[in-house]
């Protein structure tokens, strides 16, 4: 087990009354467990928390006026090593749990259904199971660059495709995506990652239904999955924006860090004066 310090802030510059949705908050898992946490906003504000009905997501409501926003989280988690067995089977779609069928089908980034001929033509002839989703992530990193400012908000798996190149989110879009075609159910995680570059944001990688569990992966290799603590999980991006505003709000600054913590220790403070990434001036 290893234990981690998380402290995200994030400041918008509002130019209305503006409703905020985030996705900030560190689930507890089978795999992780909050021992603290924190969340503020300045200005002081009332914020409301609230779950997905299938309780994978936390979110925090806030509504605000017009001015600087500065929301600022706080946890300590305990993580579990994440399972890894190379011999894990494919699941029959008739015998799926109903929950898990719904990430069998195409979404919104994720066009499985318009990636059939691909995945047969690459995977359909290898041993199902955990080999051959790690061989749909060895396809894409060996025919995907990882290049920041390659996409936006707004690109799909496809687009990546044409584009051969994209950043986390893409990379993940695209590996599920792939798993679906081949019918293998996958679905979204976003986290804290430990990594030194690119420069500190969350993380998106997948994780895909074998035999009758879960298993993590990361197709950009980016952070090993036993340092990334699980923020949201979804069909894709979509469902797991780690802010959603309704009115009119750009941006400032994002900085979410994470770090070991020392046994024992609570909630600590990561960001310096000069930490994060500065989105606008």
């Amino acid at each position: 087990m290893k234990s981690f310090h998380i402290d995200c802030e994030i400041e918008y510059d509002v130019t209305q009354q503006t409703l905020f949705v985030f996705n900030l908050g560190v689930p507890t898992t089978s795999g992780q467990v909050v021992r603290a946490e924190s969340i503020m906003a300045e200005p002081n504000g009332i914020i409301d928390e609230f779950a997905d009905a299938g309780r994978l997501n936390r979110f925090f409501r806030l509504d605000v006026p017009p001015g600087r926003l500065t929301m600022r989280y706080f946890a300590t988690v305990d993580l579990e090593e994440p399972e890894v067995n190379v011999d894990a089977p494919e699941t029959p779609l008739a015998l799926l749990p109903g929950e898990v069928l719904q990430y069998v089908r195409a979404s919104k980034y994720c066009e499985a259904d318009r990636l059939f001929a691909l995945a047969c033509r690459e995977f359909g002839q290898l041993p199902g199971g955990y080999r051959r989703v790690q061989a749909v992530c060895q396809w894409i990193r060996d025919n995907i660059a990882y290049e920041i400012g390659t996409s936006s908000p707004l690109t799909t798996a496809r687009d990546v495709l044409a584009n051969r190149a994209g950043v986390c989110r893409d990379f993940s879009h695209l590996a599920i995506a792939l798993c679906r075609a081949l019918n293998i159910p996958a679905r979204f995680v976003t986290g804290y990652a430990r990594y030194s570059t690119p420069p500190p944001d969350f993380h998106a990688v997948f994780e895909v239904y074998l035999g009758d569990r879960w298993y993590l992966f990361d197709p950009t290799e980016l952070s090993p999955l036993n340092e990334i603590v699980r923020i949201g999980t979804g069909s894709d991006a979509a469902d797991v924006a780690f802010a959603t505003f309704f009115g009119a709000a750009r941006t400032r600054r994002l900085s979410p860090l994470i770090d070991f913590a020392a046994p024992g220790t609570s909630l600590v403070t990561l960001q310096t004066p000069g930490s994060g990434i500065l989105l606008a001036a």
